[in-house]
């Protein structure tokens, strides 16, 4: 049923167990540094959610035994680390939408925060020779297309997290494509919860303010 993954060594789970820190998810924010942070905590706990409930839903009874596969653990830690990437910039991308109303400032503040999340990690094994090169190029794309677009909602931001977990999930191509609506729909009301959360710890005059001075004193 799980297609079989080559075992590589992949280091950063711990990095995800400091990010799950449920205290650190509970504070305010309304500066660019909490912003980050929040950003990082937000696409953590999602992406380590959202893979391992589709792995136990689809695995049942053969998922302890699973877990204890080094190669199965590691096509997980690299499901878990690309999810993240992708999730950190959708969940930016949603909190550009959510802070349009407030002014959401240039392109580069959000090119500069996402690089900034990305970066306050460790670097996944399986990235170290080429790092985050392409997330970030595709990032770019990304955001210049929805500034270009009216806002959009949730449900229709995250569904690049889904496929990108998706893809990676150590599981047989068959069953992907079998489990592609379960885990879209999975993503989505992960994000919808999270995203709700987020606004009650948002000040978004704060943020916009904060945003307008970072705009201002550096470049596009």
């Amino acid at each position: 049923m799980m297609a079989a993954v080559k075992s590589g060594g992949e280091s950063g789970a711990m990095n995800f167990l400091k990010l799950l820190t449920i205290g650190a998810r509970k504070g305010r924010v309304r500066t660019l540094p909490e912003l980050a942070t929040a950003i990082g905590e937000g696409a953590a706990f999602l992406a380590q959610g959202a893979s391992y409930s589709y792995i136990r839903a689809r695995s049942g009874t053969m998922g302890p035994r699973l877990m204890q596969d080094a190669g199965f653990g590691a096509g997980m830690e690299r499901c878990k680390w690309e999810g993240f990437a992708a999730i950190a910039g959708d969940l930016i991308l949603i909190v550009e939408t959510e802070l349009r109303p407030h002014g959401s400032g240039t392109a580069g503040v959000w090119r500069r925060l996402y690089r900034e999340v990305l970066a306050a990690q460790e670097m996944p094994a399986h990235r170290a020779d080429t790092g985050w090169t392409d997330r970030l190029a595709a990032f770019d794309l990304a955001l210049d297309a929805h500034r270009a677009l009216p806002a959009r909602g949730i449900e229709e931001l995250c569904e690049h997290s889904a496929e990108v977990l998706l893809a990676f999930a150590p599981v047989e191509d068959a069953i992907r494509d079998l489990d592609r609506e379960m885990v879209v729909n999975n993503v989505k009301f992960r994000f919808i919860d999270h995203i709700d959360a987020l606004r009650r710890r948002a000040d978004w005059p704060a943020l916009a303010a904060a945003i307008r001075l970072e705009t201002a004193e550096s470049p596009p």
